[in-house]
């Protein structure tokens, strides 16, 4: 397996990873009630909005190759670690 191919692999899992544990805020979201929730959904959305960075630089770098892809690659390094970062920070915030 190639470097871009493995790569591919590792962002996709960490989808995946994002994916559940968004499903687990959500679920979190709609039974916490008052202060709790607020905080909740308005982490939630700030949590949307790295998500969605991510997504661009992710889906732009895959229409990439050679050395423009390895350029685009630090982009979506930093993206990644900053989502993960946040949503780690979360689930630990509302564990």
């Amino acid at each position: 397996m190639n470097k871009t191919a493995m790569y591919r692999e590792k962002i996709e899992a960490l989808i995946k990873d994002w994916k559940t544990k968004f499903g687990e805020l959500d679920e979190k979201a709609s039974r916490a009630t008052g202060e709790t929730k607020a905080e909740l959904v308005k982490a939630l959305g700030e949590l949307r909005q790295k998500n969605e960075v991510f997504k661009e630089k992710w889906s732009a770098l895959q229409k990439e190759s050679g050395a423009a892809w390895e350029s685009m690659r630090a982009g979506v390094e930093k993206a990644a670690v900053e989502l993960k970062e946040a949503v780690d920070k979360v689930m630990a915030r509302f564990k």
